[in-house]
This record gives C-alpha cells, sequence and structure tokens, in this order.
C-alpha cells in the first residue's frame, strides 16, 4: 500500500499539470512542442462519438455573449488562478522552509486555519484555469483531481499521526481539513468514521457527482448557445464571435453565400454539414483557421470594429451525427475543416475578396473552441 501512494502521488500532479494547465501551456512559448504530442491525444476521443465531446467546451472562448455573467467569466478565472497561486505559495513555502530546518508540523500562519491550504490552492487554481479554458475533459479532470486531492490528503494525515501522535490528532481537533474549523463543522458529515466504509462513500459518491457535473456543463452549454449571435438551418450553423445584430450577422452571410467562387467551393469540398464564422476584419482569433500568420498577443478583438466589413469562414463540420440539424451541428461536431474565407462589405453589398483559409490553426490540427 506504501509504495502504491508514492507512485500515486507523482502520477496524480503530472496528471493534472498536463491536463487542467492546458491554458498555461496554449499560451507559452512551448505551445507548438506541447501540442505536437498532445494534440494527437486529444484526437483519439473522436474516434467515437461517446467519447468525440470530452474534447469540447462547455463555455463560450471566442465569443462575446448577451450575458454578462458569462462574459466575465474569464476574468473570474484569472483571479482564481492569482488568489490560488497565493494559497498554494503561502502554504508551500513554511513547510519546505520547516524541512529544511529540521522542524516538525506546521501549525501556524494559514495552517492555524486548514490543515491541507496547498491541496485547497490547486483546487482554486484548477477552478479558475476551468472557467477560462472550459473544456469537457477538463471539467471531468478537475473533479476527478478533486476527489483525489481527499485521498492524498487523507493518506499524509495518517501519516502525521503515526509519525506525531496525539499532538497532530489535537491539531487537527481544533483546525478544518479543507475549510476553516468555524464553517466545516456546521456542513453534515457525509462520510464515515470507518475507513473501509469511507472508501465505499467515497467511490459512490464520485459515481453521483461526476455524472451530476457533466450533466450540468451540458445544461451550461446550451445556455451559452443562446447567447451568442447565431442562426441555424437543416444543414447550417452560422456564428459570429462578435456580438451581431440579425441583420448583421444575415447579411454577412447571405452575402457571402450568394458568391459563386464560395458556391464552387463547398459543392467541390461536399460538406455533410457546414459551421460558418462572421468575424469582423479587424479582429484576430487563433482560435479559427482563419489567418495563416500567427501574430502574438493572443486574440485581438477590438470593441469598436467596422460593422461593415467582415471575414466569413465557411468549413465543414466533423461529425458523427450526419443528421444533426440547426444547433445540434454545434453541440455534435468535434471539428472543422476549413473550406473558403470570403470578405464582405455589407454596406454595397459585395465581396471584395476571396482566400483559402489554411488547414488548420497555428497550434496544428487540435480541438479548439467552436464559439
Amino acid at each position: 500500500m506504501t509504495n502504491m501512494r508514492k507512485a500515486l502521488k507523482p502520477a496524480v500532479w503530472m496528471f493534472y499539470v498536463v491536463i487542467v494547465f492546458e491554458i498555461l501551456f496554449m499560451i507559452s512559448p512551448f505551445a507548438l512542442y506541447f501540442y505536437s504530442a498532445y494534440g494527437p491525444t486529444l484526437n483519439v476521443f473522436h474516434r467515437w462519438p461517446w467519447t468525440a465531446w470530452l474534447t469540447q467546451f462547455f463555455l463560450p472562448h471566442i465569443s462575446e455573449t448577451s450575458s454578462p455573467l458569462l462574459n466575465a467569466l474569464p476574468g473570474l478565472g484569472g483571479l482564481l488562478i492569482l488568489a490560488g497561486a497565493v494559497l498554494f505559495l503561502a502554504g508551500a513555502i513554511p513547510v519546505y522552509w520547516a524541512k529544511l530546518r529540521g522542524r516538525g508540523p506546521v501549525t501556524g500562519w494559514v495552517y492555524a486555519l486548514i490543515r491541507h491550504p496547498q491541496y485547497v490552492g490547486l483546487a482554486v487554481i484548477g477552478l479558475g484555469t476551468l472557467l477560462i479554458w472550459p473544456r469537457f475533459l477538463v471539467l471531468v479532470t478537475y473533479v476527478t483531481m478533486l476527489f483525489l486531492y481527499a485521498v492524498l490528503a487523507h493518506w499524509e494525515e495518517e501519516q502525521c499521526l503515526t509519525r506525531f501522535g496525539e499532538a497532530y490528532r489535537a491539531y487537527q481537533a481544533r483546525t478544518g481539513m479543507f475549510l476553516p474549523r468555524s464553517l466545516s463543522k456546521r456542513l453534515p458529515r457525509i462520510l464515515p468514521v470507518s475507513t473501509s466504509k469511507r472508501v465505499l462513500a467515497v467511490l459512490g459518491l464520485y459515481a453521483v457527482l461526476l455524472p451530476a457535473t457533466i450533466t450540468l456543463g451540458f445544461g451550461l452549454r446550451d445556455y451559452s448557445l443562446s447567447k451568442i449571435s447565431a442562426f441555424y438551418t437543416k444543414s447550417t450553423a452560422v456564428l459570429s464571435p462578435a456580438l451581431l445584430t440579425d441583420q448583421e450577422l444575415g447579411a454577412a452571410y447571405r452575402t457571402a453565400i450568394a458568391d459563386t467562387r464560395v458556391q464552387k467551393a463547398i459543392i467541390a469540398a461536399r460538406p455533410a454539414k457546414l459551421i460558418v464564422y462572421v468575424v469582423p476584419v479587424e479582429w484576430y482569433l487563433p482560435d479559427l483557421p482563419i489567418e495563416a500568420v500567427h501574430k502574438s498577443g493572443g486574440h485581438q478583438t477590438r470593441a469598436d470594429f467596422d460593422r461593415r466589413h467582415y471575414k466569413v469562414l465557411f468549413t465543414a463540420a466533423r461529425i458523427h451525427t450526419v443528421e444533426a440539424t440547426e444547433r445540434d451541428i454545434i453541440t455534435s461536431a468535434y471539428g472543422r475543416d476549413p473550406i473558403v474565407l470570403a470578405k464582405v462589405d455589407i454596406s454595397v453589398p459585395e465581396v471584395s475578396g476571396i482566400d483559402t483559409p489554411p488547414p488548420h490553426v497555428v497550434w496544428g490540427d487540435i480541438p479548439t473552441p467552436m464559439f
């Protein structure tokens, strides 16, 4: 059992870093190298319809919405990451300082309130990351990690009891495990005291909460799609990452689709379903395969964009459910293949240019946000 615990802990940490902190790799200079290995791993899920949804996003990532709450979530995620990092360091620094100086267990500072501030800090960081990079796979991993943190925390406390005895037991009595004692004592006891029964209870709780969390994620995705600029037909989903009026969105799409060059490109591609993006000309979105040249600085989305000129990207939906229609095209698609890019002026209206979009985003052929 001891050997298994020693092996599990570093594996848990590595799994957490690779999956939950995908966003940190994505914005780092090592993104291309990271995705050269990670991207194919993600794409394995796309082989089957019952796993393809894991790489999809359940909250908007590239789209403005009509919901102030949804628009505020990325900013909230950043604050949570910062707060979690501070809490993690506040827990890690005194522990490793005490180890270097050969002292006993740390019970002061933040440890006077909770016994596992490092795990709580990581949980807060993970929640913030989830709000910024809301992939279903990250959601599943995050919930799993919370349960693994609880298991690791119990193992560590067993070691502390063996090593420090009654002194540590007294410390347990006056502090909370993950919340201050004043809060945790008000919560109902869910897990039994018996170790064997506790393990079964934890597994049962995980079996209930994980599907419930996934169901909540699907609900959030449906709500998010109702708050973006979009319209749908039986074979086409038309979206805009900018918050456009129905008239602006419709005019841009109709102007582009009326062009014979666009029609020929679509006929040649023979897509089962289309996903069309209407993007202001001034905007740069690296999560969409539009520009072949990568720009530094991430998304560039001017609030005062020219509401006459747009880039209209036509893509073929990668989809297992070919009978999907309207909004189900987005919820069923696990990827997209660019077909043609039209630049339109809806004030005339006319197509001012036709381009061949790059085959995929700058990071490669990886699952990127649909909306």
